[in-house]
């Protein structure tokens, strides 16, 4: 957390599917995820001393803001991410695995990469997920993709990501074989893992 003042700060909120959860297959796997998904969006919207009405999107599918409180979801066939703020916010989450060779050079350029450690999968994801949290907190696609740029990266845990102008910070949480990325201005960061407990 970078703030002592509690109503600087957001929790995201992370969500392991249930075991009996895991064998769904589809459609209906996808409507139990995006539904698990709005119970964390929720408890997130409680730490954060609010209540989210009915959610909406935009046309182009991006999360519509709510009596100023902007909201993000992410999810993965073995978790879900959420978060609610006072500000714009993203929040991306992925499995870290196996990538196809090439897919680096396609989501960052080599100047973007020599910012990175050289730890291969891992700086991979950082990467991956920070662009996607920010372009989500921008309320655009994946298409904005080419115009996303990593500019620093302080440590394992943040980094910052130009877009359109805009400066995002990105602050970073790993568990379980997953890496979640959290692309919000101005606002610490408390992230809340399984029981509403703070994720270690």
């Amino acid at each position: 957390m970078e703030h002592n003042d509690p109503s600087k700060t957001i929790y995201p909120v992370i969500l392991e599917v249930p075991e009996s959860k895991l064998r769904l297959q589809g459609r209906q796997k996808v409507r139990f995820l995006s539904e698990f998904a709005r119970v964390a969006l929720k408890s997130s919207a409680m730490r954060l001393g609010v209540v989210l009405p009915e959610l909406e999107k935009t046309e182009n599918g991006a999360p519509m803001p709510r009596g100023g409180i902007h909201w993000s979801l992410s999810h993965k066939s073995g978790c879900v991410a959420a978060v609610a703020a006072p500000a714009p916010v993203g929040i991306d989450i992925e499995k870290i695995r196996p990538v196809k060779e090439g897919l680096a050079e396609r989501i960052a350029a080599p100047d973007e990469w020599r910012l990175f450690p050289g730890e291969g999968l891992s700086d991979f994801f950082r990467c991956w997920t920070a662009k996607e949290a920010v372009l989500k907190a921008a309320g655009v696609g994946i298409a904005g993709l080419s115009e996303c740029r990593i500019v620093s990266v302080q440590g394992r845990e943040r980094l910052s990501v130009a877009f359109e102008s805009i400066f995002w910070a990105v602050r970073f949480h790993s568990f379980g074989g997953h890496l979640a990325a959290v692309a919000v201005n101005g606002l610490g960061v408390c992230w809340i893992g399984e029981h509403g407990c703070p994720a270690s």
